[in-house]
């Protein structure tokens, strides 16, 4: 592909005619202007996130964590449904010493969902306060591939000590 070709801001793939990409399906109409290959980065060979999966998953899943996911359907009797995932964005309080408010995290589960990452303080009154207790939101959301994500996937593979292409 020619490197000043225009290709869709969300997959690198040239997005065909209509408002919708060909390849992955996007909205383009919000887009003032596509990118040009070399732009979107030519040396990215598509979805970061099929990358960061694949190369984690070639690795043996190394740094997930198992999260409760409340709100998931459980059988009568069974215990809260679980999560095996990476934490791409962790909860942002705005105080570690005196938590009031917090920014929700954002989670990749091992099967390629993302999720929100919520955060509970618990302890109040007691000497090891707090407590913070994280769970999935049950519904899966849709999370834009863009640099931000790409670069906090790759952040994610050497942290982990894995090589990967495209993330």
């Amino acid at each position: 592909m020619a490197t000043e070709a225009r290709v869709c801001p969300f997959c690198g793939k040239p997005p065909g005619d209509g408002v919708f990409c060909a390849a992955c399906g996007r909205n383009l109409a919000a887009v003032e202007q596509l990118p040009t290959r070399s732009e979107w980065g030519g040396d990215r060979d598509g979805d970061p996130v099929a990358a960061f999966l694949s190369a984690m998953r070639a690795a043996g899943c190394p740094g997930t964590k198992t999260f409760p996911v409340p709100g998931a359907k459980a059988g009568f009797f069974s215990r809260t449904p679980q999560a095996t995932a990476w934490v791409v964005r962790p909860v942002a309080w705005d105080d570690p010493d005196n938590p009031r408010r917090h920014e929700p995290g954002l989670v990749l589960t091992t099967d390629g969902a993302f999720h929100v990452l919520e955060s509970e303080i618990r302890g109040w009154g007691q000497r090891n306060f707090p407590q913070f207790y994280e769970t999935l939101e049950t519904e899966p959301v849709a999370v834009v591939a863009d640099d931000r994500l790409a670069a906090e996937l790759g952040a994610l593979l050497r942290e982990h000590g894995v090589s990967g292409r495209g993330a």
